[in-house]
């Protein structure tokens, strides 16, 4: 089940495990904040978008237990991973697909319930060959633009979009939400601690909607002393 350098973690909800390499890219609690903010039902019908070695795939199917999910990853290694995780956890309801997103609804359909994404943040520097570590945090395969556009094509009308981003990308993620035709419902500002600037935000979005968004109150991921604030630990207990 391991190959070389890899662990087994736990996700701390329901029993669940998944397979990481340090040597390589892990998972950040950006992934677990937005599987923890998004509105998933029974029944549902997920797809999450880059989706690494399959982490917000995994809490979701944990937390909401929806019909399926898939989760869709370009680089082998961590797709990998993540297939692996799901045989692991003995899951019939996840998928791992490995292939570039674009286009990606041309081989599992479209009409679903509900799509997530954590994706590259940065803009690409220009480099004769990128690392792994790049491709997931950088644009160097695929754009915002070409992100939210599949999602549209995968989403039912009326389905739900979840994305977490920089704030510094706010204005470029709703732009492309709006030229898709997602509509942008509700904002959830993220602040590191009280005393710092948002610097993350996690935006829901409905395919169809009539504009009208939503603003809550920040939400503060740790006090002063570097613990989690209450706020954060209702979510991840729900």
């Amino acid at each position: 089940m391991l190959k070389d350098n890899e662990r087994i973690d736990d996700l701390q909800c329901r029993g669940y495990k998944i397979i990481q390499n340090p040597n390589g890219y892990c998972f950040t609690g950006d992934s677990v904040l937005l599987s923890n903010l998004i509105n998933v039902k029974k029944g549902d019908k997920v797809v999450d978008l880059c989706t690494g070695s399959g982490v917000v795939a995994l809490l979701t199917d944990a937390k909401y237990s929806p019909l399926r999910v898939i989760g869709v990853e370009l680089q082998q290694r961590l797709a990998d991973m993540a297939m692996r995780s799901v045989k692991l956890n003995n899951l019939s309801t996840v998928e791992i697909i490995n292939k570039p997103l674009q286009g990606i609804h041309k081989d599992i359909g479209s009409g679903y319930d509900v799509v997530t994404v954590n994706p590259p943040y940065e803009n690409a520097p220009l480099k004769e060959s990128y690392t792994e570590d790049d491709i997931c945090k950088r644009e160097v395969k695929v754009t915002l633009e070409e992100i939210i556009k599949e999602s549209a094509s995968l989403l039912r009308y009326g389905g739900l979009f979840y994305m977490i981003n920089r704030t510094r990308r706010f204005v470029d993620v709703i732009c492309h939400m709006r030229a898709y035709g997602i509509e942008p419902k509700k904002i959830y500002m993220v602040q590191p601690k009280a005393s710092k600037d948002v610097d993350t935000f996690v935006v829901e979005g409905k395919r169809g909607s009539k504009p009208s968004v939503t603003i809550p109150a920040p939400l503060i991921v740790y006090d002063e002393n570097g613990n989690y604030t209450e706020k954060v630990r209702s979510l991840y207990n729900k």
